[in-house]
């Protein structure tokens, strides 16, 4: 009788140890920060000032935005570079985003990074411009924005 009363007494033990460790790990799961909604912006010059705020956009960038076209037509309805190789787009509808993005995706120029949001994209062209990656971290922008970021193309 002795034995199994240790042996019980050793799962129980065991069972309450297990139990300490697991509470924590499940209650630190539900602390993680949530992910809110992607921003969206009323004008390109509220998305440049965002954008500007965490990259630091050049003040007169050289060059003209890459022009996303669907049917014809522009999908943008406003765009201003970041840097000369960085461009922020803006979209009327979702949509043209979506279009855009698949624009982008399907580019057989090389991997070209960029930050999605509700109704912006910014793209950075650097590395299919000079062959070099960006020196500025879009990346960044998908956390402080809540857009998504992705690389795409080939």
């Amino acid at each position: 009788m002795g034995v199994e009363v240790m042996k019980c007494r050793r799962l129980l033990d065991l069972a309450v140890a297990i139990s300490l460790v697991a509470v924590p790990l499940t209650g630190c799961a539900g602390q993680q920060p949530e992910r809110g909604n992607p921003q969206s912006f009323d004008s390109i010059d509220e998305a440049y000032a965002a954008v500007d705020n965490v990259l630091g956009c050049d003040t007169k960038p050289d060059g003209d935005p890459v022009v996303p076209m669907g049917d014809g037509i522009p999908l943008t309805s406003a765009q201003r570079l970041c840097s000369e190789k960085i461009q922020i787009d803006l979209y009327p509808n979702q949509d043209a985003l979506e279009k855009s993005y698949q624009i982008w995706s399907d580019s057989k120029q090389g991997k070209i990074p960029l930050v999605r949001g509700s109704n912006w994209m910014v793209v950075d062209l650097s590395q299919i411009a000079s062959g070099q990656p960006s020196s500025l971290n879009i990346e960044r922008l998908a956390e402080k924005l809540n857009g998504q970021y992705a690389i795409v193309g080939t």
